[in-house]
């Protein structure tokens, strides 16, 4: 017997492989998709950090789109750091030129991944959003500016569903893969963060029925119905602890890979454990043989898993 609930998940229209660029955007949950995939062995990024609502997540695809960067003139001081008001407080830094430097650089790594992704994953985390009102501009982060500088609101679904055709229509020439994070947002309350997520569940069914392109993937339903015990959350009780990550990475790949894919994800993850080993003597002979099977191992694993496809694609 089976005592749980398992989420049915439908094969996904399209498959990713290896040799597939992957650019993700979203929530805190989007570096947790991308630093699985890079584990193994995909090209994936996450550039600007956390967005968590769709407007915010739509301006930094536009950053993306444009590679423009921003001005020193753009950045404002709160708590004796630097700031922008699209971006995560990961960017901000005490040297102004710093701050305005990580954030371009982050812009120009956007830029490259948009230009050469094959796969754009969104990951949805509320609908409710914070106006900036010396802007007018929906903020990407508040960065503990008081309160009453924003106006508090929730988006509704026909914006959401704009906002989405929106970018969906920009990534035309991709595979898109949308998701509502699992990350619950209590301090919106329970009642409200699940108006919010009901919302975006709505507008990504809507979304997925309107574009051949667009997949969803239920990360959200995993997490309530299959891993509903706290003992699956950190211990804040709200992330998903590494296991739930691990779990949900899983069902992940068992939608969107081949076998031949999972095969290779397997081979590339103990590539990805060897080289973090962190050795006693990097000057001795059983370090230097440990450096030479990596790289033979990486070089087979290309061969098999990149080079291969490439070449396929290709002819």
């Amino acid at each position: 017997m089976i005592f749980r609930s398992t989420i049915q998940i439908p094969k996904a229209k399209q498959t990713i492989a290896h040799p597939d660029s992957v650019l993700c955007m979203g929530s805190c949950f989007a570096s947790n998709i991308a630093n699985k995939l890079t584990e193994n062995g995909f090209d994936a990024c996450n550039p600007f950090g956390a967005l968590y609502n769709p407007i915010s997540i739509a301006q930094g695809i536009q950053y993306a789109i444009q590679g423009t960067p921003v001005q020193q003139t753009d950045l404002f001081l709160q708590d004796e750091k630097w700031h922008h008001i699209d971006f995560h407080s990961d960017f901000s830094h005490s040297d102004k030129q710093t701050a305005l430097q990580q954030i371009n650089q982050a812009i120009a790594r956007a830029h490259q991944a948009w230009q050469n992704s094959h796969v754009l994953i969104i990951t949805l985390g509320t609908a409710w959003c914070y106006t900036w009102e010396q802007t007018g501009k929906v903020a990407g982060n508040c960065h503990r500016l008081p309160a009453q500088q924003f106006k508090r609101h929730r988006l509704s679904l026909e914006q959401i569903v704009a906002c989405l055709s929106d970018i969906c229509n920009k990534a035309s020439d991709k595979q898109i893969i949308v998701t509502v994070s699992p990350i619950r947002h209590l301090k919106d309350g329970a009642h409200q963060n699940n108006l919010s997520k009901a919302l975006l569940l709505l507008a990504c069914e809507q979304i997925e029925k309107q574009l051949d392109n667009v997949s969803y993937f239920p990360s959200y339903e995993i997490m309530m119905d299959e891993l509903r015990d706290y003992r699956f959350y950190t211990d804040d009780m709200t992330h998903p602890s590494p296991l739930a990550v691990q779990y949900i990475w899983q069902r992940f790949s068992e939608t969107f890979f081949t076998e031949t894919t999972q095969k290779a994800c397997i081979e590339r993850l103990k590539i990805t454990q060897m080289q973090q080993h962190r050795p006693c003597n990097t000057q001795s002979e059983a370090y230097r043989q440990l450096q030479e099977k990596i790289a033979t191992m990486l070089q087979n694993w290309e061969k098999n898993y990149l080079r291969a496809k490439q070449q396929t694609t290709n002819t």
